[in-house]
């Protein structure tokens, strides 16, 4: 992994845990129906099928503006690949205009050409598809999830046409003339990756050889081909977060393409490899979270680490965002989601006790900064530590 020039925003919703809601008749769900309007152009109906108003984070969603994903591609059984960009988002303090409220039986309606994502020109038949969990927002802090479905629609493409669309990455240019990393966002990355280098590696002990019941509450299965491939992937992980001059993937300190909105830690280009990090993951993002499934920076690295195919093939997907929606998912998507990965490296399982001890009975600053705490606290700490 090299870590670039330019500077801030890697991708991120949540490891946080949420309340997921209920289950029963008044649970909220939103029904997607997809539908032609012209060769690859695509209009989706979003639909509250439960029997109360809902609010939920609309970004990597339908109704986001920028080339996000929001329906999958198939040649027959093979995914399309995709070429636009995944966000991560922070998980409190969301502001209103990245959240949509749809009250019982009311629709958004959201149009989008998927030849702008998808490499099309080849024409002929093509199946999109869409399903997940959306965030649900209240008082601008995510506290549950909401399912999501579409129908499949097939349409034959005219590969003429899809490649005269202009391609949403193609027009990127870099904003920043910053030319390397430096001051606090380079001390901040640095530490992210080393703490995510950690993270991984114990995460892949665990899980290629270690307790079955946590592994399965992560990702659904006990079974040994499935906690291999976990492995195989956080190992792979580990190895591009504890390079920053080689490897496969280009890590930008801030924002080189303007996609850092107020409520987006990062996010990260599959198909350039290229993870970029935004103001929030340095002013709200700790080193190291304090508590199981929360947000920090060392998790939200990893998060990113996942969706680059260039680290392990191929990149994961964003199913379904915190602990109480990603354990909701079934095994085969579970193994695909980012954030089971971020979450189940950052559960208590994990012995991240460890890196804490190292940090903290060695630099003072660290430790105000991480666990604000006062000497008597700080002193009963360290007994566990040590």
């Amino acid at each position: 992994m090299r870590v670039t020039t330019l500077s801030t925003a890697l991708f991120a919703l949540t490891s946080t845990a949420v309340s997921a809601p209920t289950a029963g008749s008044s649970s909220p769900g939103l029904e997607v129906k997809l539908t032609q309007i012209d060769n690859t152009r695509v209009k989706a109906v979003v639909k509250n099928t439960g029997s109360e108003e809902v609010s939920f984070v609309h970004l990597n969603f339908f109704k986001d503006a920028g080339p996000v994903k929001k329906v999958s591609v198939y040649r027959g059984q093979d995914e399309v690949q995709f070429e636009g960009i995944k966000r991560r988002l922070r998980s409190s303090g969301i502001t209103k205009e990245a959240v949509t409220s749809l009250g019982a039986g009311e629709t958004l309606e959201d149009e989008f050409d998927i030849a702008s994502t998808s490499d099309l020109a080849s024409g002929g038949p093509v199946s999109i598809r869409s399903h997940g969990f959306v965030p649900i927002v209240v008082d601008g802090k995510i506290t549950g999830y909401i399912p999501y479905k579409s129908n499949d629609l097939t349409v034959n493409v005219d590969g003429g046409k899809a490649a005269k669309v202009t391609k949403a990455l193609s027009q990127l240019t870099r904003r920043t003339e910053v030319t390397d990393c430096k001051g606090d966002a380079e001390s901040s990355l640095t530490t992210a990756l080393s703490n995510a280098a950690k993270l991984a590696n114990q995460a892949a002990e665990a899980a290629e050889s270690g307790d079955e019941s946590k592994f399965e509450e992560y990702f659904k299965t006990t079974d040994q081909q499935t906690r291999t491939t976990v492995a195989e992937r956080l190992r792979a992980v580990a190895k591009e977060a504890g390079s920053t001059s080689g490897g496969s993937t280009t890590y930008h300190c801030n924002d080189p393409y303007g996609y850092c909105e107020p409520n987006v830690l990062a996010y990260t280009l599959p198909s350039k490899n290229e993870i970029a990090n935004c103001d929030i993951y340095y002013s709200e993002l700790p080193p190291l979270a304090q508590k199981c499934h929360a947000q920090d920076q060392a998790t939200t690295t990893l998060h990113e680490f996942t969706h680059a195919p260039g680290v392990y093939q191929p990149g994961t997907e964003d199913l379904g965002y915190g602990y109480d929606a990603a354990t909701q998912l079934s095994a085969q998507d579970a193994l695909n989601n980012a954030d089971s990965y971020a979450l189940y490296a950052n559960g208590k399982h994990v012995p991240i006790i460890p890196i804490w001890c190292e940090q903290l009975l060695t630099d003072n600053s660290y430790r105000a900064q991480v666990l604000n705490v006062n000497d008597t606290s700080y002193s009963l700490f360290r007994r566990g530590c040590t």
